[in-house]
């Protein structure tokens, strides 16, 4: 016998019942959409707690990133809030520029500043990942992107105004990943501004640079490129500057030194300035200044490489020019050392003398080590390519086997001195340095207002040329080579000798000439 069915269980309902006694449950289908609505729910409390948790860990990260700035020597962080909320946080700062890096410069910078405060207010706005960029269309994750705005006072803005507009002088985002690692990207929009009255033009076509960081800022990588400037003034002044860029790569190494290279390049400049009195017009090609640094071992080697392709001063050529100079076998840790306990001086000690007294005593604690260990300091190549001829130069110092007390002991310490350069200038250049020297020291109006012939005193400069570079010749010191003057010199046991030729200081003039001849001095490297 069928027994009816009273109740049905959750989730079920009667079917539809032929008779009273014939009622079944069936399970119930669940509509689509109140389905999709609690997908929805969850996944937004899954958001909304993760954004929460990101935020949370955001505020850990920039707290770092800005003790890094807060220990900088430059700066003085005067005030600091940070309101954390689910979405998004926001910070604002206020930082200036510390009064003892300053103060030196105080007596040439006051009358000029008036009141100016050297600081800076910036507040950032923080975007909580895991997708802050989602509204833009980036579906990147990140723990957090922050945007940068500085709050220029009503005057510099209104100056600003002139040449952006609407558009942001200066727009910083920093897009943090959620190991820490990121990229600030930094942007200065073009304008293109005019002044009819004043006859002003100017056409500025913005600047781009991201500068990558590891988490722990271990590891930094720069790029920045500004394609150029042009300004105009009262059609008298022009400048035109192109293709600036900047790209460099560091990594800390064991020492604490960031190691690794940077190069910065210039394609041309150019400065015209049409005035009767002073008219000026000079053009610069193929700028170029390299840096790198590495290690060996506890040593730390350093060199820098500039290069010009050419350069035009009213219608004179330069150029090419270069200039290669190296610092090896530096003691790492002790470098690293000497920056942070100078930087400490730098932050607590305003008065200029008695930083000087403080780092000299910094060094003298701390710095030894240094010298200890043998470092070399070389000029490797300065060549210039002048109208007149080449200038170039090769100098190399090393200071070998140096002792602590050897501080208090001067004649002692420069025994242990390694020096050497070659010198290469043609006579020419000589003789336009010692013209422009002879009609700086002698006054061209006399009382009478009479004028003196300047080619009678060019002859007589040239004259006392001469004769110098005879002396000099005849006593070894210079050679001459038909238009080219050279020497070599070198400093080695206490004892210096400029084209092999010892030449005895005050405190060896009593010693035997023999105890002050060295071997000939060999081409620097």
């Amino acid at each position: 016998m069928h027994v009816p069915v009273r109740y049905c269980p959750p989730g079920t309902r009667f079917s539809t019942p032929q008779s009273v006694h014939h009622k079944v449950c069936h399970p119930v289908k669940q509509k689509p959409l109140l389905i999709a609505l609690a997908a929805i729910g969850s996944a937004a409390l899954a958001y909304t707690g993760a954004s929460w948790w990101a935020g949370k860990q955001a505020e850990i990260t920039l707290a770092k990133q800005h003790q890094l700035v807060a220990d900088l020597p430059y700066f003085v962080v005067k005030s600091r809030q940070y309101t954390r909320g689910i979405f998004s946080s926001q910070e604002r700062t206020t930082i200036a520029l510390s009064p003892n890096l300053i103060k030196p410069y105080h007596i040439l910078m006051l009358e000029g500043l008036g009141k100016i405060k050297p600081e800076m207010t910036y507040t950032q706005t923080i975007k909580h990942g895991p997708l802050p960029l989602l509204l833009s269309g980036n579906f990147s994750p990140f723990k957090a992107v922050v945007t940068t705005d500085i709050e220029f006072t009503a005057e510099t803005q209104a100056f600003l105004k002139k040449f952006f507009g609407e558009q942001k002088p200066l727009q910083i985002e920093n897009r943090i990943r959620f190991d820490d690692d990121g990229v600030v990207l930094v942007k200065i929009p073009s304008f293109n501004h005019e002044e009819a009255l004043s006859k002003v033009k100017a056409v500025w076509q913005g600047m781009d640079a991201s500068i990558s960081y590891g988490g722990d800022f271990n590891s930094i990588a720069i790029s920045a490129v500004a394609p150029g400037l042009h300004f105009e003034a009262n059609d008298k002044v022009t400048l035109d500057v192109k293709e600036l860029r900047f790209e460099s790569s560091n990594t800390r190494g064991a020492a604490g030194i960031m190691l690794g290279e940077g190069k910065m390049t210039l394609a041309s400049a150019a400065f015209t300035q049409l005035e009767k009195d002073h008219p000026m017009d000079v053009k610069m090609d193929g700028l170029s200044y390299q840096v790198r640094t590495s290690a060996e071992g506890e040593f730390i080697n350093s060199g820098g490489d500039i290069d010009l392709k050419t350069l035009a001063l009213n219608g004179k050529n330069y150029g090419p020019a270069a200039l290669s100079v190296s610092a090896n076998h530096l003691h790492g840790p002790t470098l690293f050392k000497l920056s942070k306990a100078m930087a400490q001086v730098q932050r607590e000690v305003a008065d200029p003398a008695e930083q000087a007294g403080k780092m000299l005593k910094v060094f003298r604690n701390e710095g030894l080590p240094l010298l200890r260990n043998d470092p070399s300091l070389a000029i490797k190549r300065l060549s210039v390519k002048l109208p007149e001829g080449e200038v170039s130069l090769q100098a190399a110092l090393s200071l070998k086997g140096f002792e602590d007390k050897d501080l208090d002991n001067p004649i002692k310490l420069l025994e242990k001195l390694q020096a050497k350069a070659d010198l290469k200038v043609p006579k020419q250049v000589v003789e336009t340095v010692v013209l422009w020297k002879a009609r700086g020291a002698i006054a061209i109006d006399t009382e009478e207002g009479e004028q003196p012939d300047t080619e009678e005193l060019d002859n007589l400069a040239r004259n006392l040329m001469e004769s110098n570079i005879r002396k000099l010749t005849e006593q070894n010191l210079i050679r001459a080579d038909g238009d080219m003057l050279s020497s070599s010199a070198q400093w080695l046991g206490g004892s210096l000798t400029v084209n092999g030729t010892p030449i005895p200081l005050p405190w060896q003039m009593g010693l035997p000439a023999a105890a002050a001849t060295v071997p000939p001095a060999e081409p620097a490297n």
